[in-house]
């Protein structure tokens, strides 16, 4: 049986949580844990079970290397300050998700990792991949199997993203054969049967509103001008 691995991080759920899709083998935990967690406050573990062999066996995000800043249960981005809008040209602040790893029992096998923002298959336009990143399968190292993502950079003013709220960014990987291009029910996200993806979520609170000086530049922000 295939299984998923999900991990977010505490947080307040954005008001159209309930509406958003929950992932297929984390179904019943999430539900589960609705009744004691209704404001989306309680940590949403990654799988412990043993490892098995199976033809196709599910990677998972290695927690311990992730950066302590991206570990905060409430991520803030902060665009613009006034003095970056007086730059030429105008800067502004986007968040970096970078050292994050999966790890993959088989370093053969070629990796995908495919980002989205407030998923929702109820609205077609978030469920467009924002980045994708292939981590290609090795044959010459055996011992190989832990592969790093390539930094995906959130950035308000990409994402069409023009109110001040709470967001959702999603990273979902999975060995690229595995991902089913006919799904409807989850599209650019689905699976075939027998694939499982590992999935991590963030949330972000966006401050679209200028504020005085300069936005934030300690990672995960990060100032652009352009």
């Amino acid at each position: 049986m295939s299984r998923e691995e999900t991990f977010s991080h505490p947080a307040p759920a954005p008001k159209w949580a309930g509406s958003r899709p929950i992932v297929r083998g984390a179904a019943l935990a999430i539900l589960s844990l609705a009744a004691v967690c209704p404001l989306g406050g309680c940590l949403i573990p990654q799988s412990i079970e043993p490892k098995t062999t199976t033809p196709h066996p599910p990677p998972h995000f290695v927690v311990e290397t992730i950066p302590a800043y991206l570990l905060t249960p409430l991520l803030t981005l902060i665009r613009q300050g006034s003095v970056d809008a007086a730059q030429t040209p105008p800067c502004h602040c986007l968040l970096e998700f970078s050292g994050l790893v999966v790890e993959e029992d088989d370093p053969t096998i070629t990796l995908e990792a495919r980002w989205f923002i407030d998923y929702d298959v109820t609205v077609p336009n978030s469920t467009l991949v924002r980045f994708t990143d292939v981590m290609e399968g090795t044959f010459d190292d055996a011992t190989a199997i832990q592969r790093t993502l390539r930094v995906y950079s959130f950035d308000a003013d990409a994402a069409g993203i023009v109110t001040s709220g709470q967001h959702v960014v999603e990273v979902v990987v999975g060995e690229n054969e595995g991902f089913d291009p006919a799904s409807t029910t989850q599209p650019n996200r689905a699976m075939k049967p027998g694939y499982t993806p590992a999935i991590y979520r963030f949330f972000v609170d966006v401050h679209v509103e200028q504020v005085s000086g300069q936005c934030p530049q300690t990672p995960p922000s990060r100032r652009v001008c352009q």
